[in-house]
């Protein structure tokens, strides 16, 4: 079985992905999103080079062959198929990428299968739930109830209009706020359940709202649907400081970064990957102009999570805060090198100018960071 993007095929007949491979030759496919360069490219060999889509580049060392139906870049190291291709650089599933390139090919595609159908509706409808939950959070935190929260946010320096770009939102300090809510809305107690939005068991007469008294944090998938929240909470004796989402059908912690999908679209203009800590790191480098920072959900920046974006840019900076160092701000971090799986990611400490947001002081939104010093960082 052909997979891609970690998706197996098992939809389709072998024999269907190979016809529609070979009836659409890849640089048709790709040369859709690229200039080949006509000095290194041989098109009457099916050799085609161009600067590569996935990180920026000046020199092409992007290199596809028709013949195999391959593609690979000698910069940052992507490679893969037609099916690939698609699934990496627009964040498509797999399923959809192969509907596309049979579109291309002329080639119908294969009855659907029954019980994956079913899968594919009720994940669709969980994605729907969580955007019923979101649009939510977001109107509590405009709302007179969200008056504290978004005093807290003032003071790390955020701006209404970032607040508004990350969606970022507020869970009332009730035990059934947002369940109440989306009853309203139609919404069953199975899928409250399967989107991990409230607590529930065998020891818990009646589900309550997972979330409450935080500030939200809305987390994308990488095509921009929110498959999950992080919670800040407001109380400073709360257990948790931030509590993510439970797993769910949507949601896996070790397999997501927060920001891939705003920082996969930012990298195709070029950069470097910027891996910080948490939300308000990520937050706070997108308001000073730095769109490709992204956070792992965990402690471990060796998971799956973190080899995502990896390869797509050809350096990346690790960005990391010195125990004690100011939340939402990259001031006081420290350089710390980065290994992944068949790439070595640079990682140099960006140069802090200031203490970080919600603090007296230059560069109060930057975090302290200087677009020179992450630039440097990058390119060391």
């Amino acid at each position: 079985m052909c997979q891609a993007n970690g998706l197996p095929a098992m939809r389709f007949p072998p024999a269907f992905l190979d016809e529609i491979r070979d009836r659409v030759p890849i640089s048709s496919l790709i040369g859709t999103r690229v200039s080949w360069d006509r000095r290194k490219t041989n098109a009457s060999r099916g050799d085609w080079w161009a600067c590569c889509p996935f990180h920026g580049e000046k020199s092409p060392s992007f290199h596809c062959e028709d013949k195999k139906g391959r593609y690979h870049c000698f910069g940052c190291q992507v490679s893969g198929d037609h099916f690939k291709f698609l699934t990496e650089l627009d964040g498509v599933s797999f399923p959809e990428a192969v509907e596309r390139v049979a579109e291309m090919a002329g080639v119908p595609m294969p009855a659907r299968d029954v019980q994956e159908e079913k899968r594919e509706q009720q994940r669709a409808s969980l994605t729907d739930v969580m955007e019923m939950a979101t649009a939510y959070f977001q109107a509590r935190l405009q709302a007179a109830e969200g008056a504290k929260a978004r005093a807290y946010l003032r003071d790390r320096g955020l701006t209404p209009a970032t607040q508004q770009a990350f969606r970022l939102g507020f869970a009332l300090d009730s035990k059934n706020g947002l369940k109440a809510h989306l009853a309203e809305k139609g919404v069953s107690k199975e899928q409250m359940e399967a989107c991990g939005l409230v607590r529930h068991g065998d020891d818990i007469p009646v589900s309550y709202d997972w979330f409450r008294d935080r500030i939200m944090f809305p987390i994308p998938d990488s095509r921009g649907r929110i498959i999950a929240f992080g919670g800040r909470a407001m109380a400073p004796d709360a257990l948790a400081k931030y509590m993510n989402s439970p797993d769910t059908e949507l949601f896996h912690k070790g397999n997501v970064l927060f920001n891939f999908a705003r920082a996969r679209k930012a990298l195709q203009k070029g950069g470097a990957v910027i891996l910080v800590e948490g939300y308000m790191d990520v937050i706070a480098l997108a308001q000073a102009g730095f769109d490709t920072a992204v956070a792992p959900l965990g402690t471990d920046d060796r998971k799956p999570a973190g080899t995502a974006l990896a390869h797509v840019a050809g350096t990346g900076a690790l960005l990391r805060r010195r125990p004690g160092g100011p939340e939402g701000g990259m001031a006081g971090c420290r350089p710390r090198a980065a290994v992944y799986p068949g790439r070595a990611v640079r990682a140099l400490c960006a140069v802090a100018r200031g203490p970080g947001p919600g603090r007296s002081g230059p560069d109060r939104r930057t975090g302290g960071v200087s677009r020179g010093a992450v630039g440097g960082a990058a390119a060391g």
